[in-house]
């Protein structure tokens, strides 16, 4: 069927777009990099502290504290990594070229623009 065909071929441009090559390696590079893997496991781990303390419900103000507290240092240490950061990039990169894609595809099913004029000025972010 034609639509499998088209499928398939976009699904061989996006894997040969610079976009997904810059992710793969980047993603590689970032699996590859201790540092980096040790603080997103450190990252990870206590934002599942936080949830788990959060859902067991009464947890004082200073305990909240301390935790929000090393989730904020935790959440610095992966931001200010160059080899995360590289990988964070590219995945905004790739995803922006997928949302592009899916605007495309959107607009040639529905003849309107995601976000587009609905008729409600109710709704209205403003378009004057």
């Amino acid at each position: 069927m034609e639509i499998f065909d088209k499928a398939r071929e976009l699904g061989e441009a996006i894997v040969n777009s610079n976009e997904y090559k810059t992710l793969k390696l980047a993603e590689a590079k970032q699996e590859q990099d201790e540092e980096a893997m040790k603080l997103l496991k450190e990252y990870s781990d206590v934002r599942r502290t936080l949830g788990e303390e959060i859902n067991k419900g009464d947890v004082g103000k200073e305990r909240m504290e301390e935790i929000r507290a090393a989730v904020e240092e935790a959440y610095e240490k992966v931001t200010t990594n160059d080899i995360i950061v590289e990988y964070l990039n590219a995945q905004s990169a790739f995803q922006a070229i997928i949302d592009q894609m899916n605007t495309i595809i959107s607009y040639h099913i529905t003849g309107q623009l995601p976000g587009g004029c609905s008729g409600s000025c109710a709704t209205c972010g403003g378009c004057h």
